[in-house]
C-alpha cells in the first residue's frame, strides 16, 4: 500500500472518503457551471459583448489548465489531497464573491477587470478537484471498484451542475440575481471549511519528502500522452458548445433569461446524474476504449439531433447529449489511473484532466466566436461543425494502448 493510500484509508473509511469527495464534487461542478450563467446575465443586463464573454470563459479555463499540473505534482509530493481539495473550493467561492463585488460594489469602469480577475480565481480553484478526487477514490477503492466509486462521485458533480442553475434563479427570486451569486460563494466557503477540518489528521501525517527524488518522465507513458491529446481535442469541441449553450437557449431557442432557461440547463446536466454511474459500471465491465468511443458518438449524434428538433423530442435529445457528454470523470480518469504509475497518479490525472480536458476547454469558447463571427444567430451552425469534429476525433481512440485492467476484465 502506498504512502498516500495509507493516509486516506487509515484516516477515513471508504464511505467517508466517498462522501467527502462527493460533497466536494457537488460544490466544485456547481460553482463551475455558474460561470456561463453569470456571463449570460452580464450579456443581457450590462450588454456584455461576445468578446467580453469569450474573455471571461477563456481566462477561466486557461487558469485552470495552466495550474493543474503544478497542483497535481504538489499533491503527489505532499499527500495532502483532502486539504488541497478544500483550498481549491475556497478559491472558487472567493471568485463568486468577486463577481458580486464587480456587479454591486465597485464603479462601472472596474466591472470588466474585476469580472475577468474573478474568472481567473475560479479557474485556479477548479484545477484542484478532479485530479485530486480521482486519486483519493482510486487509492481508497482499488482497481476492482474504482470505476463504480468514480461514477457515484461523478454523479454528485452532475447533480451540482444540474441543480445550481435552477437554484440560482430560485435564490435570486428571494434575494437578487447578484445576491444569489454571493449566496453560493458563502455556501462554498462553508463546505470548504467543513472538508478542510475533516482532513486535519491527513495534514499531520503527510510528508512533503515522499516523491521529490523521482523523475516526472515516468508519468509520461504512451497511454497518458495519447489520452491527453484526444481529451484536448474532444474538450475543445464540446466545451465550446457547453460554454455557449445558455446563450444559445436564450437567443435561438427563445427561452430568455428566466426559470425556463434554468430548466433546460438542468435537464442537460441532470442526465449526468444517471450517466456518470452508468459509465462507471461500463468501465468496470468493458474495454474502456470502447466505452469512451460510445460516449463520443452519443454526444455528437444527440447534439445534431437536438439542433433540428423541437418539443418533447428535443428535450429527450438534450438529455441524451448530457448523458454522453458529462461522463468524463469515471471514463477518462479511470483509464488515466490505469496508464499512470501509482506514484504519479495525481500528476497523470492532472495531465489528462488539466492539460487535456481543461486545456481544450480553454480554446473551446473562442471557437464559436470565430465561426459565428460574433453573431449569436450563427451559433447553430457553429454547433454543427463542433459535433462533426467530435465525431472525427473518435478515430484517434484507435491509438490508445490496451490497459492491463482492460485485459484482466476481458479475461475474467
Amino acid at each position: 500500500m502506498s504512502v498516500e493510500n495509507s493516509q486516506h484509508v487509515g484516516t477515513h473509511s471508504r464511505g467517508m472518503t466517498l462522501a467527502l469527495t462527493s460533497l466536494g464534487h457537488f460544490i466544485n461542478d456547481g460553482t463551475t457551471y455558474l460561470v456561463p450563467v453569470v456571463a449570460d446575465f452580464l450579456s443581457l443586463s450590462y450588454h456584455a459583448s461576445p468578446l467580453w464573454v469569450t474573455a471571461m470563459l477563456t481566462l477561466y479555463y486557461a487558469a485552470s489548465s495552466i495550474t493543474s499540473m503544478a497542483v497535481g505534482r504538489f499533491a503527489d509530493r505532499s499527500g495532502k489531497h483532502g486539504s488541497l481539495m478544500a483550498q481549491g473550493m475556497l478559491l472558487m467561492s472567493l471568485g463568486l464573491i468577486g463577481y458580486y463585488a464587480a456587479i454591486k460594489a465597485v464603479p462601472n469602469y472596474l466591472l470588466l477587470p474585476l469580472t475577468l480577475a474573478s474568472s481567473v480565481v475560479i479557474g485556479f480553484g477548479s484545477s484542484f478537484y478532479h485530479p485530486i478526487g480521482a486519486t483519493m477514490l482510486s487509492q481508497s477503492f482499488g482497481e476492482r471498484n474504482k470505476g463504480r466509486a468514480l461514477g457515484i462521485n461523478g454523479a454528485m458533480g452532475s447533480l451540482g451542475r444540474a441543480l445550481y442553475p435552477s437554484l440560482y434563479f430560485a435564490v435570486a427570486a428571494l434575494l437578487t440575481k447578484p445576491g444569489s451569486i454571493a449566496f453560493f460563494g458563502l455556501v462554498g466557503m462553508a463546505v470548504a471549511a467543513c472538508i478542510y477540518q475533516n482532513f486535519r489528521e491527513e495534514r499531520r501525517r503527510a510528508s512533503p519528502r515522499v516523491r521529490r527524488s523521482l523523475s516526472l518522465r515516468g508519468a509520461l507513458t504512451r497511454g497518458i500522452v495519447v489520452l491527453t491529446v484526444i481529451s484536448f481535442i474532444r474538450s475543445a469541441a464540446i466545451q465550446a458548445v457547453v460554454s455557449w449553450i445558455p446563450i444559445y437557449f436564450t437567443y435561438d431557442k427563445a427561452l430568455g433569461f428566466s426559470a425556463t432557461l434554468g430548466v433546460a440547463i438542468t435537464i442537460m446536466y441532470a442526465a449526468g446524474i444517471v450517466g456518470q454511474p452508468s459509465f462507471g459500471l461500463f468501465v468496470e465491465r468493458f474495454d474502456k476504449r470502447y466505452v469512451i468511443a460510445a460516449s463520443f458518438l452519443g454526444t455528437s449524434l444527440a447534439l445534431l439531433g437536438y439542433l433540428y428538433t423541437s418539443g418533447t423530442i428535443s428535450y429527450l435529445l438534450l438529455f441524451a447529449f448530457g448523458f454522453s457528454t458529462f461522463s468524463g470523470f469515471p471514463v477518462f480518469l479511470s483509464l488515466a489511473t490505469d496508464y499512470s504509475p501509482p506514484q504519479y497518479s495525481t500528476f497523470g490525472n492532472s495531465l489528462v484532466w488539466g492539460l487535456g480536458i481543461t486545456g481544450g476547454g480553454t480554446i473551446g469558447p473562442i471557437i464559436p466566436t470565430l465561426i459565428s463571427r460574433g453573431n449569436y444567430a450563427r451559433l447553430p451552425y457553429a454547433f454543427e461543425i463542433l459535433a462533426i469534429v467530435n465525431l472525427a476525433v473518435t478515430a484517434g481512440l484507435l491509438l490508445l494502448p490496451r490497459s492491463s485492467q482492460s485485459a484482466k476484465q476481458n479475461a475474467s
